[in-house]
């Protein structure tokens, strides 16, 4: 959420200030036909020191774009990830179910296999989840 409320507020900001920017421009233009213009207003705006505004926020929104997409890739590839569930019940510890679980999938008391399959667990019985290694994954 902070996250969410960091990107809105730099996203706000960067709207305000290259709008504030845009209409000190404009008034240079809004000037009348016949007003003498002073030879230091028809200077470029960086050579009066002023950083350019619009390159700074375009950088900046260049960067939160690729940082967003970043972040959705990694998180896609995360969601994809392949465990090893290991079911076990404390009466019989002798009986060991093992199935294959997307990390998406796996909920609290709960998943669904990679084939399909809903397995439920009961309050008794005990999840174990591990990373699967690359050996063992079935294709």
């Amino acid at each position: 959420m902070l996250g969410k409320l960091l990107v809105f507020l730099i996203l706000g900001g960067s709207v305000y200030f290259l709008l504030r920017n845009q209409q000190g421009s404009n008034n240079l233009k809004n000037l009348p036909k016949g007003q003498p213009i002073a030879r230091q207003d028809l200077t470029l705006p960086n050579a009066t020191g002023q950083p350019p505004v619009k390159l700074i926020f375009s950088g900046v929104l260049a960067v939160i774009i690729l940082a967003t997409v970043a972040w959705m890739v990694y998180d896609w590839k995360d969601q994809r990830t392949l465990l090893e569930v290991s079911i076990m019940t404390p009466n019989n510890p002798s009986s060991l179910r093992t199935y294959q679980v997307y990390k998406k999938d796996l909920q609290e008391r709960g998943f669904i296999t990679k084939e399909g399959q809903i397995v439920r667990i009961a309050n008794s019985e005990r999840m174990e989840v591990h990373l699967l290694p690359t050996s063992k994954v079935k294709q």
